[in-house]
């Protein structure tokens, strides 16, 4: 049995691994936790993505063939809860003509289209599912 260093009792590499574990400086739970915070890097990723996922639905929305959907602005988008589910929120451009819940089934309806868009202007391995959500008119 080989003497540890400066001549103590050996010490087992499971007492190894824990000594390390327990020191001040290191916290296991941030790399291990599932509700830990995302790391910085993740964080300014994601908010890349929500960026270009709204500047091509911007585009999108643009040349939509559903005349109520062109009323729609894409104010913001947002992962729910995370990278690979995105909230995108939309605000009326001025009076609705339409009922939300309408305008809610014909986004509905062009999601697939949407998302297509959205796959090729991202250079991701998978392309994120769309939610949606209306904001109320704002009375002027």
């Amino acid at each position: 049995m080989a003497e540890a260093i400066g001549g103590g009792s050996p010490m087992s590499s499971h007492e190894r691994r824990r000594r390390r574990a327990d020191e001040p400086d290191i916290d296991p739970s941030a790399y291990f936790e599932p509700h830990a915070q995302p790391r910085a890097r993740e964080g300014r990723k994601t908010q890349q993505l929500c960026r270009e996922v709204e500047r091509t639905l911007t585009v999108s929305f643009a040349g939509c063939p559903e005349p109520a959907l062109r009323q729609l602005l894409v104010v913001a988008v947002e992962p729910a809860p995370d990278a690979s589910r995105l909230l995108v929120t939309f605000a009326p451009s001025g009076t609705l003509d339409a009922d939300v819940g309408e305008l809610l089934k014909a986004l509905a309806g062009v999601r697939g289209r949407l998302r297509a868009d959205v796959a090729a202007a991202l250079q991701r391995k998978r392309t994120p599912e769309l939610t949606f959500r209306i904001l109320p008119a704002v009375p002027t």
